[in-house]
Order: C-alpha cells, then structure tokens, then sequence
C-alpha cells in the first residue's frame, strides 16, 4: 500500500465519512454524481474542487439528507445513511452556504441561535425562546469566529459581507458538529477576506476535531487551506490526493475543454486505503 495514500486518508483509521458508487441523476438523464466512492477521515479539511455544475453541491447536500440519491451509500462513522438514522445524522452535521442564508432583517443573535433547531424545541424556536445555556453558547462561537456582543442586536443585512460569513460559520458552531459542509463559502467575497474566511473555518474545525468538507472553485484557496484536494468534474472524481500533487497536469485535466475524456488519469488519483 502507499505511503502517500496511507497519510493522506489517514493512514487506517476508520473513515468519518464515506462516500460508495453514488449516484444521482437528474430529469433529462444527465448525471450529477456517477459512480462517485472516496472516504474522509476524522477531522481532515477536504476540498472538493470543481468548475460549476461539477457535481459538487449535489455531493455536499447529500450528506445531510437535502439531496436524494438513485443509487450508492453514505456512512458517518458507524452509520450508514437511512430514513431511520437521517435525524441522528443531521444532528451531527452542520453546513455553512455560498450566500450565507441568514434571514437579513433578524439580528445576529437571531440568526446564530437558529443554529439549534436541531436540539430546541420547535415552539421555542418559533418564539425566540431559547435556554439560557443556548444563549450563552451563542455568545461563545460569536466571539470565537471575531465578532462581539455589540454584534448581537444588529441586523444580518447591516453586517458586510465577511461578517455575514462569519455569523453563518458561528450559527453552524452552535450545535458543536463532527461535520462540517461549507459550499462554496467565500464564493462572494474578495481574495483577502476569503483567506481570512477559510484559515477561520479550518482553524475552528481544527480545535473541534471536526470535518470539513468544503466545495471550493479556485486552486489556489484549495492548495492552500485544504488538506486534501477531491477534484470533479461532470459528476465524477478525476482527482483525489495532497494539494502538493495537485500539479499543471491535474489543474488541466479538471477545467480543461469540455470535450476532454472525463475518466481519470489513474496518476491522478490515490492508491485506495478502504475497501
């Protein structure tokens, strides 16, 4: 077995999540995930790069029951994904979006205790109820992600973008997750304030032990902050290995013209460590 493939997926310790033949189609036949199978382990920061309509949001939203498969298996730890254990699953995992999703004309503190409608009972939720010990954590992750407690009455929509973002990495911190999915998160906001987005996202899952799996376009932001780069492209995985692998050669075969074959190269990809 090679060592290279042994770090990278982490060297046999049991997958946090692992992904086998998946697939989804869509209406007209075209397929948004074909045969699509790797495993992450426990708390790596896993890109998934890829151009638009890669697949990559439909592979995220998957995870946390949001896209429905025709075919494949999806497993967190010990349990494989079912209707029976999606409830138990969604508790684990959090999801951090491309446009933030916050309701604009609540306020932050508003928007990082909806992180908690998981736990929280639904009439509370609807009332704004929430314990106090809720509230407490809500002040905790805020000041965590660089935000203070004059943040909290304010509006989401008076907040810039980065502090948007930073509100929507907190509202996902709420719950303490195993699983972080972040799609596409900095995907409107400017190089600088991107790198601060990501380096807060990795180090915050970091001091958690929580995985990321984190759908990124640019290159450089995926050699930079990820662990590990999984590269799709129409739906399947044409690369799968460190970001110091991720060469000329493999950037090519990625984003290249579309009438390039789509299987991988197989230097391209990791020697499997799970069967």
């Amino acid at each position: 077995m090679a060592r290279a493939a042994l770090a990278q997926d982490g060297g046999g310790v049991q997958p946090h999540l692992s992904f086998a033949h998946l697939v989804r189609r869509f209406p007209d036949g075209v397929r948004a995930l074909d045969d699509v199978s790797f495993t992450v382990p426990k708390g790596q920061f896993c890109v998934v790069l890829g151009r638009s309509g890669s697949g990559k949001t439909t592979l995220l939203r998957s995870v946390n029951g949001l896209t429905e498969l025709d075919g494949g298996t999806i497993r967190m730890g010990d349990m494989d994904m079912s209707d029976a254990t999606l409830r138990a699953i969604r508790r684990k995992v959090a999801m951090v979006h491309q446009s933030f999703n916050l309701v604009e004309r609540a306020s932050v503190a508003a928007n990082v205790l909806s992180g908690a409608v998981a736990e929280a009972p639904s009439w509370r939720v609807h009332l704004g109820w929430y314990p106090a010990r809720l509230r407490a954590r809500a002040c905790a992750v805020l000041h965590r992600v660089g935000l203070d407690e004059i943040h909290l009455p304010r509006r989401a929509a008076a907040l810039s973008g980065g502090q948007q973002q930073r509100v929507g990495i907190a509202r996902a911190l709420l719950l303490d997750p195993e699983v972080i999915l972040a799609d596409e998160p900095v995907a409107s906001l400017d190089p600088a304030i991107s790198r601060e987005i990501l380096a807060l996202l990795r180090d915050v899952a970091r001091e958690r032990g929580a995985t990321v799996l984190c759908s990124l376009h640019q290159t450089d932001l995926a050699r930079e902050f990820g662990d590990r780069i999984v590269g799709m492209r129409q739906g399947r995985v044409v690369f799968d290995g460190p970001p110091a692998r991720f060469d000329a050669a493999a950037e090519a075969a990625l984003y290249g013209a579309a009438e390039m074959p789509m299987r991988p190269a197989p230097h391209l990809i990791e020697e499997p460590v799970y069967a």
